[in-house]
């Protein structure tokens, strides 16, 4: 395997002269002493890998969450998205109670990283690839989810992540996902008559056409006549008539953007969403300076 790293500050840590590590074995020996940058990171900490050691005989058909929601700040270590659950949870609490996570009620994390799979698990659920790049880690654990007896959160951090990156740019792969992943969950809740996640799909459904109106309007990937076309040509897919669906929170219905749906009006929805683009510009532009500064320091 080529391995090549690129120190934030400094030279290369493989200089391009070197080819790879099976070049030439004395040229890649070497002292550098540097920070090397990470999205993520474990907690190098002994009593948490105890845990994970000593816990194993109690973990059947494991999912372990070492709180892998823990958010690490640009400059590092900073703890802020503890798991709110620890412990033990089994079945049939584990399915009645908290299988909605992955319906947009967030109660346990619903990604992949930080966690140990038992191989068992995997091979009786059988996961099917879903081709999708938006959502992915959700797609898997929604599948593997029914087929686990009990899941153990640790209650201390052993695992970190930098979140972000999913706003400084158009996601043309966004929508197109979460639409893919909105009728794998609408078959997943029909599967196990899970239909108390009915309304909270259907309104994903509506934040994820709204963020990518947003988005479109924010970037300026088109120009507004054109944006209020692609509007227009989204909202014939029948997908959206779910959106008006839902039965159990009518404040949401009274929502301006979900009467421009259903009035099938494009400027109204344009409007709404410049709308709430402008209120975030000043958000925006501060994230980009102290972006800026700390990459720079």
């Amino acid at each position: 395997m080529r391995l090549r790293f690129i120190l934030i500050f400094g030279n290369k840590l493989i200089h391009s002269y070197n080819h790879d590590f099976n070049y030439h074995p004395n040229l890649q020996h070497r002292t550098i002493h540097s920070t090397i940058y990470s999205d993520d990171w474990l907690v190098n900490k002994k009593n948490t890998y105890n845990n994970i050691r000593n816990g194993r005989k109690n973990w059947s058909r494991l999912c372990g969450n070492g709180n892998a929601t823990s958010h690490g700040s640009l400059w590092g270590g900073k703890k802020t998205g503890l798991s709110p659950v620890n412990g033990l949870i089994q079945q049939l609490k584990l399915f009645n109670k908290y299988y909605i996570s992955f319906f947009g009620i967030n109660i346990l994390s619903v990604n992949m990283w930080g966690k140990l799979y038992r191989k068992s698990s995997l091979n009786a659920a059988n996961i099917q690839p879903t081709g999708i790049t938006t959502g992915e880690d959700l797609a898997f654990n929604l599948q593997l989810f029914p087929y686990l007896s009990k899941i153990y959160i640790l209650k201390e951090c052993g695992y970190n992540y930098r979140f972000g990156g999913m706003t400084t740019r158009y996601n043309t792969c966004l929508l197109p996902d979460l639409k893919k992943l909105y009728y794998i969950k609408k078959a997943l809740i029909d599967k196990y008559q899970y239909h108390k996640a009915s309304d909270y799909i259907r309104i994903e459904l509506k934040n994820v056409l709204k963020s990518d109106i947003c988005q479109m309007i924010a970037f300026k990937v088109r120009s507004p006549k054109e944006i209020k076309n692609r509007i227009s040509e989204e909202l014939k897919d029948p997908i959206y008539k779910d959106i008006m669906q839902v039965q159990n929170h009518p404040a949401f219905l009274e929502d301006p953007f979900i009467k421009a749906i259903a009035a099938y009006d494009s400027n109204m929805r344009y409007d709404l969403c410049k709308k709430q683009v402008k209120k975030e510009i000043p958000i925006r532009l501060l994230k980009k300076i102290i972006s800026f500064i700390l990459i720079h320091i």
